[in-house]
């Protein structure tokens, strides 16, 4: 489904915007639209499977409760899983944290994050939300999933949250679909926020408000393209290089991710 619908994308970019790709060869063409389609797909399995992962933890949160030798169990299990994991945390209603695997990050329990946009958002809604990139409590910026967690009851206790390295996580789903040269796959937020390039100073940054793309024209033009289009395709200059980016969308439990393929033109 997903690479029909990149490819419908694509096609639809064409006929609207009048122009073609500027890719040498079609065959250069379709590798390379090949390699964007596994990548994209890549991103929405394993965020599928970070979700199937706390899903489970949930349940088996809801026999144990959010304290407790067996919930430090659940959550070290949880947190040993997948590219790109830091750590595993149980929240009660109150928004402050119970539990915490693995045991480097114990220093954060009994804090209270419930300030914190993600905590407040499924503790009104008691619904899962994911891909929120945030400034943890651990000490670094991190990309938080987080879901609500009921007894065997149906009465609700708090919550689940995982915190991943968005580098690692990233880096591992695309490098094996990355272009060899002239081109790469990276991943942005509506918002300008930069989540994952091959150019890892640019990771973190924000096309609207980082200085180094203040006098960038082409570049903030085609940002604001971005933040408001779900699917594109635009040419800008940077660095004394002209490119070419193609951009689709991948939606997650209310949150958007633009996934991006620059080309070199």
């Amino acid at each position: 489904m997903a690479a029909i619908a990149i490819l419908f994308c694509i096609t639809t970019i064409r006929i609207s915007s009048g122009q073609e790709t500027s890719f040498d060869t079609p065959q250069a063409s379709a590798e390379l639209m090949w390699r964007y389609i596994q990548a994209v797909d890549s991103v929405n399995s394993n965020l599928s499977a970070i979700d199937e992962r706390l899903a489970y933890a949930c349940a088996a949160l809801s026999r144990t409760g959010l304290q407790g030798p067996g919930t430090s169990e659940i959550l070290r299990d949880l947190s040993a899983t997948g590219q790109g994991m830091v750590d595993a945390i149980t929240i009660d209603a109150n928004g402050t944290i119970v539990e915490v695997e693995p045991q480097e990050y114990q220093h954060i329990r009994g804090m209270d994050i419930g300030d914190q946009e993600h905590v407040k958002t499924v503790m009104d809604t008691r619904r899962p939300l994911g891909l929120d990139y945030i400034s943890t409590v651990e000490g670094f910026d991190a990309l938080a999933f987080t879901a609500p967690v009921f007894d065997e009851q149906g009465v609700f206790l708090g919550a689940a949250s995982v915190l991943i390295n968005s580098t690692e996580f990233f880096f591992a789903a695309l490098a094996p679909f990355q272009p060899e040269s002239g081109a790469k796959i990276g991943v942005m937020k509506p918002d300008g926020l930069v989540l994952y390039d091959l150019d890892s100073q640019q990771i973190g940054k924000n096309t609207f408000s980082d200085p180094l793309f203040q006098e960038q024209e082409e570049i903030l033009a085609l940002g604001r393209r971005m933040e408001g289009e779900r699917t594109g395709l635009g040419t800008y200059e940077f660095a004394n290089t002209t490119r070419e980016a193609l951009w689709t969308t991948i939606d997650f439990q209310g949150r958007q991710i633009r996934m991006v393929l620059n080309v070199d033109l």
